[in-house]
């Protein structure tokens, strides 16, 4: 959810990104952490391995969780790790009632394991322009989606014509761009991509096409959630 379409524009988002989930700490007393592995004599590796941590929102006053970590990472279970931490620090220091979660299902099917384990419960769904928190924001993520397709680096050329489309798909959901302008540009852009193969145009089309439907048709994301009562019940701990 950021315009990254260039080196200075993650490290300016970067830069934004941390400023804000810092100033939370002194307006909100919560915020997001910096992690680090834990190695076997109890300190902690240098690298930043990922974040974690809560964070407010435009959609409503329940904190919600969110993670991310290097690539390296995934699979570890480290996810369910930090964010089981990050709730339990919450509900002892009282820092609020509740905690929300909000996925984005279809792009995400690993999150949506971890808040399971977490003990959360599916509360609803919030419609992708509830979630967006501006227009701008939406026509900047929608330039990277079509950017990363054409240009982007990827493990499989195949998922990268799922996620983008898809993503693009929720953005113009919430009218952000007109739906027949961005399905070309996205088609445009899918056949340029370096590590297209042999995949050929007729077949880019069609997944391209798919995905962006699919994006439009289910523009809504999962919502989870679990109370301070429900977690000192011992719900989502091991």
């Amino acid at each position: 959810m950021a315009k990254a379409t260039t080196p200075e524009q993650c490290l300016e988002c970067a830069r934004q990104r941390i400023a804000w989930h810092n100033s939370n700490w002194n307006t909100l007393g919560y915020g997001v952490w910096a992690l680090r592995a834990k190695l076997p004599d109890g300190l902690s590796s240098e690298p930043i391995i990922g974040w974690c941590g809560l964070t407010s929102t435009s959609h409503g006053s329940t904190p919600e969780i969110l993670y991310g970590f290097a690539r390296s990472h995934w699979g570890g279970g480290l996810a369910t790790e930090a964010a089981r931490a990050t709730i339990g620090w919450a509900f002892e220091r009282a820092i609020c009632d509740g905690i929300d979660a909000v996925i984005f299902g279809p792009l995400n099917p690993g999150s949506s394991a971890v808040v399971a384990k977490l003990g959360m419960t599916r509360t609803g769904m919030m419609k992708f322009e509830e979630f967006l928190p501006d227009e701008q924001l939406g026509r900047d993520v929608l330039d990277y989606e079509i950017w990363r397709l054409g240009n982007g680096a990827c493990l499989s050329f195949r998922s990268l014509l799922f996620q983008a489309p898809f993503k693009a798909g929720l953005l113009v959901s919430a009218r952000v761009a007109g739906e027949a302008a961005t399905l070309s540009a996205l088609r445009d852009a899918a056949r340029r991509h370096p590590d297209r193969d042999d995949t050929d145009d007729a077949e880019i089309d069609r997944l391209v096409s798919d995905a962006f439907a699919r994006g439009l048709k289910n523009s809504a994301l999962d919502v989870f959630h679990i109370s301070r009562s429900d977690w000192s019940e011992g719900r989502g701990r091991p």
